[in-house]
């Protein structure tokens, strides 16, 4: 039986309320106010429906939320950005974001969690073996989800997250910064490097790596990665270039003894299969991985066409 299948009392009312709405990481963090009406504006029709007395503090809630001028505690609301909050599987915690729910945010696409990056860390729940304790390099990071949770829940000996867009990184730094409140600072050398954490565990940084420049990034100094991860980063050909001279430099770092786990939205065929040639032609191998079903991080399997690769390469 679902939660509104039957009239809620009003403990049962308050004890939703407090645990959404009025949760203490929702009031501090809020999720974006729509979402958060359009919620309450189901528990209140669905109460109504069974004739049930609704409690007073529903209605405060909702009626606040409809006021105009409420605005949302963050950085730069010109550009809609709100939380999410991600409960971990295994009762390992929650990571929250500061994110975007439009498509597209101050000329980029990166300042939400995609779907893809949701896949991709269900399937690195399931390999735990294949990112323990390994130097990870992530690959248009975006907001951070993937490389937050690698981080928090995988105890990497190095976790380096970058992009190179300078509102996604302003946002990135933010949500490392919140998730690893207790980490601390260190000192780096490198200019690209905006940010570098000590969790105790892992060693945590944020890198402005654009991929036409990745060979005067010094990189080399910061990770030898074993691991690279990305999400939907494979969706204009024009960028295939500079990502492939990427991955050969990374590689060569790693005397080819890397892997690259990729997670893609296949939004057209043919330019995934572009760029999966263009991996063959460079000597690269490639397995397609089976896509875990959604079990922690609430994707929509029946609605993306996500498909998830391990790209190696022989050992030179």
């Amino acid at each position: 039986m679902g939660l509104l299948d039957r009239e809620l009392s009003w403990d049962e009312q308050a004890h939703l309320l407090d645990a959404t709405v009025d949760h203490p990481l929702v009031l501090r963090y809020p999720i974006s106010v729509e979402y958060q009406v359009a919620f309450l504006k189901h528990v209140i029709a669905r109460l109504s429906s069974m004739n049930a007395e609704q409690h007073d503090r529903m209605y405060e809630r909702y009626c606040a939320m409809l006021s105009p001028g409420v605005e949302l505690p963050l950085d730069d609301p010109s550009i809609g950005l709100s939380y999410k909050h991600y409960e971990l599987p295994h009762g390992q915690g929650v990571i929250s974001l500061k994110e975007s729910g439009a498509f597209v945010s101050d000329g980029t696409t990166g300042l939400c969690s995609w779907q893809a990056a949701k896949a991709l860390c269900e399937h690195i729940s399931n390999n735990r073996d294949d990112f323990h304790g390994r130097n990870i390099l992530e690959l248009g990071s975006g907001v951070g989800l993937s490389g937050i949770y690698l981080a928090k829940c995988y105890e990497p000996s190095i976790m380096v997250m970058s992009d190179c867009h300078s509102s996604v990184l302003t946002a990135l730094k933010d949500n490392v910064k919140l998730n690893f409140p207790n980490a601390a600072p260190v000192d780096c050398d490198n200019p690209l490097v905006s940010l570098l954490l000590d969790s105790g565990n892992t060693l945590i940084g944020v890198m402005d790596l654009d991929w036409q420049y990745v060979s005067a990034s010094n990189l080399s100094q910061l990770i030898e990665p074993d691991v690279i991860v990305a999400a939907d980063i494979v969706y204009d050909h024009t960028l295939f270039p500079a990502l492939l001279s990427t991955l050969n430099y990374i590689f060569c770092l790693s005397n080819n003894r890397c892997k690259f786990v990729l997670a893609c939205t296949e939004r057209n065929q043919d330019t995934l299969n572009e760029f999966l040639q263009l991996l063959i032609t460079a000597k690269f191998r490639i397995n397609e991985e089976t896509v875990a079903p959604s079990r922690h991080f609430n994707w929509d399997s029946s609605a993306s066409n996500i498909r998830i690769f391990t790209i190696s390469r022989a050992f030179t």
